[in-house]
């Protein structure tokens, strides 16, 4: 067995949240490359809250504009599941009131889509 300090870190196990399909697939393939290990994808609020109570990632990035329960209220539904999942919003709008829900939801990072790619890797490590 290796010693700790020698071991492979772990990959961090991610649910990607988007209602669109192309977003997704984008999200989750830009992830792997990166090295995550994207476990589970949901089209919106409901199964995203679903999905992350069943796989217990380690991570769940969420579009913030979705039909149905939203990525904010979804948020709100799954922080109680793990508090120590990381909760990433991505949004298409630089809006201030939206970031400041997402905090209240729980959100730990809030980014705008079309990020630098490094901001993304950054906010899903912490």
């Amino acid at each position: 067995m290796l010693s700790p300090e020698l071991a492979p870190p772990a990959t961090a196990r991610v649910l990607v949240v988007d209602d669109d399909e192309a977003v997704r697939s984008v999200l989750s393939q830009i992830l792997e490359d990166e090295g995550f290990d994207v476990v589970g994808a949901a089209a919106d609020g409901l199964e995203a809250v679903a999905v992350a109570e069943r796989l217990r990632p380690d991570a769940v990035v969420l579009d913030v504009r979705m039909p149905g329960l939203d990525g904010i209220e979804a948020a709100r539904r799954i922080r109680p599941i793990d508090a120590r999942m990381r909760l990433v919003m991505l949004s298409a709008y630089d809006d201030a009131t939206l970031q400041r829900e997402a905090a209240d939801a729980g959100a730990n990072t809030f980014l705008i889509k079309g990020c630098p790619l490094s901001e993304l890797v950054d906010a899903m490590t912490g």
